[in-house]
């Protein structure tokens, strides 16, 4: 008779990932089942004529650790991104620029228009409250939406509107500024403190990089799953599968229709990301471009990867991600025009001889937090059924990874607690 696996892990994003290593390190025996064909969920990278397109854009935060707990950094060539952001605001372009790293160009954040001296005085006093004060302690603060916090410490409509809105919409989805202030100011925390980074070979190669750990034929591929039940789950072709205990590494919304009921918290955010190719990148830094212009347009954020590492594109080329994060009722067809031609007001007619590549619509992009009231790492939907994944805390790839491996060690001590008590009653 064929021995019960351990453990089944549904989805090989990096929860998923996260716990099949750790349980593999423990000795247990793993299954992971994945819907697509590649590894890395909602943070994967395709090849498309000599094209490297991250689906979304994604970066990785220098100031995280789980990451480094299971591969070696090194080997992604990761480069950082210029510590800023470069605001296009009634016509002229201002850096916003991280006073830690760079203080040459503060000046220009100084002078930029779309801010009073006030705003000034409190952006940077934002920045030192949140540079140090520990997460522990602003995750317990008062809690509020994102652009009522703004507004009770000062500042401007204006610079709300201008600045924050397309800021924290490029990191968290949120343009409303209606998610949790918690859960926003963990997120500038993050990126007041370091740098952010850009693999060398897509955001994809980071999930490969932890799959390769795994041993061999540890994941199936191309595998749906239809329901999940205490000990068991059944496949969209009607296999059944056991095992002594399951976790469900997928999206809040998929994990939900897996259980038949709502577990998870299931709010998101969302966006699409539609990559253009050209022959002269319309700026000459590896910086985040962000749209200060708030009213009709779509475009939230624009970034040419091929600044940072030029194998993103064939020679010759440069690769242009470009965000919307805004609701729209537009076709592909329509998105694209529309985004050139707001485009056409940044950059100038040029863009019209951009070559457009593909769409990304990422439907479940981020988990939306109205409110943080807890964050947890670990959720037993039943005594042998668990969840893991961003949902329940920051949405992050850090958050995701600490969910796999607090998850792994949990089942890793209840399937070796059941072992002894088995191994006590037959002795």
């Amino acid at each position: 008779m064929k021995p019960i696996t351990d453990v089944i892990v549904i989805g090989a994003g990096f929860s998923g990932l996260s716990a099949a290593y750790y349980l593999q390190q423990k000795g247990l025996s793993v299954r992971v089942l994945e819907v697509s064909s590649q590894v890395g969920g909602r943070a994967r990278s395709d090849i498309m004529h000599g094209y490297t397109l991250d689906r979304g854009l994604h970066f990785y935060h220098n100031s995280t650790t789980e990451l480094s707990k299971i591969i070696q950094l090194d080997k992604l060539q990761l480069k950082n991104i210029y510590p800023g952001y470069l605001l296009c605001y009634e016509g002229m372009f201002h850096l916003f620029t991280n006073p830690l790293y760079q203080t040459l160009d503060t000046l220009s954040t100084a002078m930029a228009k779309n801010a009073t001296f006030t705003d000034k005085i409190r952006l940077f006093g934002l920045y030192a409250k949140l540079k140090t004060s520990t997460y522990n302690k602003l995750v317990k603060e008062a809690e509020s939406s994102t652009y009522e916090y703004l507004s009770k410490n000062g500042f401007s409509k204006k610079l709300i509107d201008s600045f924050f809105r397309p800021m924290l919409a490029a990191n968290i989805f949120d343009y409303n500024l209606q998610a949790s202030s918690r859960f926003s100011k963990l997120y500038l925390k993050s990126l007041f403190q370091d740098h952010i980074a850009l693999p060398k070979n897509g955001i994809g190669s980071i999930a490969k990089a932890i799959a390769d750990k795994l041993h061999d034929g540890t994941i199936s591929y191309k595998t749906k799953v239809k329901r999940v039940s205490d000990n068991s789950l059944e496949l969209i072709n009607g296999e059944i599968l056991e095992a002594k205990k399951i976790i469900i590494a997928t999206n809040a919304i998929d994990a939900n229709q897996l259980l038949g009921k709502r577990e998870l918290p299931a709010e998101c955010s969302h966006v699409s990301t539609l990559y253009f190719s050209t022959e002269h990148a319309p700026i000459s830094k590896p910086v985040v471009i962000l749209n200060g212009n708030n009213g009709t347009t779509l475009v939230n954020h624009v970034f040419v990867p091929t600044l940072l590492h030029s194998n993103y594109a064939p020679e010759g080329k440069h690769l242009v991600a470009v965000n919307v994060v805004k609701d729209h009722d537009l076709d592909d067809e329509e998105l694209v025009a529309k985004c050139l031609t707001e485009l056409s007001e940044w950059f100038g007619l040029k863009v019209m001889d951009w070559q457009y590549l593909k769409t990304y619509h990422i439907k479940y992009a981020m988990p939306f937090k109205p409110i943080l009231d807890e964050i947890k790492f670990v959720q037993a939907i039943s005594d042998n059924v668990y969840a893991c994944g961003d949902c329940f805390s920051v949405g992050s790839m850090e958050s995701a990874l600490r969910s796999g491996r607090e998850t792994a060690n949990v089942i890793a001590q209840e399937i070796s607690l059941s072992k002894s008590l088995y191994d006590d009653a037959i002795a």
